[in-house]
């Protein structure tokens, strides 16, 4: 007898290409905290991934990593971070990048906390609270009585902001 086989290979080979899979536009983070920027572009064999930062090579150290999926990490974060990066993709068949934004704000702080206090039944206080925040972001306040949320709406003749 006789046998007789085929065999197809599909071998799918492309340059790095974001147009579905930009940089995120605008990543906000605050002083002292976490962000890891994602970088996935369409590519076959698998890219390398380089970073700049405006238009300089970023340099990996303690803080600054590159991950394995070509993602960007940066740890305690600074100020100073803030800024342009730019994923840069290459493999076999071209190179591509994409570009998003790094804002760092500072971390709102309650700088006085309500208090327990002893009132009597019927009598009026008023409970402190004062927060620091980054005045180029809004700040909203939300309060809870006994773990819910207080809806000053509905419950307006019974507590006021």
């Amino acid at each position: 007898g006789i046998l007789i086989w085929f065999v197809s290979i599909l071998l799918s080979a492309i340059g790095p290409d974001f147009s579905k899979t930009l940089l995120k536009k605008i990543t906000l983070v605050k002083v002292g905290g976490e962000v890891i920027i994602e970088c996935k572009p369409k590519a076959s064999p698998r890219p390398t991934y380089s970073w700049k930062k405006g238009k300089d090579i970023l340099r990996e150290n303690e803080r600054i990593t590159v991950l394995e999926d070509g993602s960007l990490r940066i740890v305690n974060v600074t100020k100073s971070d803030a800024g342009s990066y730019t994923c840069v993709a290459t493999n076999h068949f071209g190179t591509a990048s994409s570009t998003g934004s790094l804002l760092v704000k500072d971390p709102t702080r309650v700088m006085v906390s309500p208090f327990s206090m002893d009132v009597t039944v019927g009598e009026s206080i008023v409970l402190p609270c004062q927060v620091s925040h980054d005045h180029s972001l809004d700040i909203v306040f939300t309060w809870t009585f006994n773990g819910h949320l207080i809806d000053f709406e509905k419950d307006g003749d019974h507590f006021e902001r």
